[in-house]
């Protein structure tokens, strides 16, 4: 039997909860929900590599995008005014 640690069965699909939304929402709620992915994959670090890594680089994907987004919405709307 493999021993999950404290990444069970309840945390993966709480974990794919979270990327679902945050790949489907955009804005501040995505840059919020990359955040948590990326908290979430510097505790599972310790444990298992396979999970934290594609966990970080996800979170970190979406952050980035996220903040991205939000500078353009900020300057468009600058040039509108």
């Amino acid at each position: 039997m493999t021993e999950w640690g404290p990444l069970g069965i309840p945390q993966m699909i709480i974990i794919l909860a979270l990327l679902g939304f945050a790949l489907w929402k955009q804005g501040w709620l995505r840059v919020i929900l990359s955040l948590c992915l990326i908290i979430w994959g510097v505790f599972a670090l310790p444990y298992d590599i396979k999970v934290a890594a594609p966990l970080l680089a996800i979170g970190a994907v979406l952050f980035f995008m996220g903040i991205l987004n939000e500078i353009q919405k900020s300057q468009s709307s600058t040039e509108e005014a």
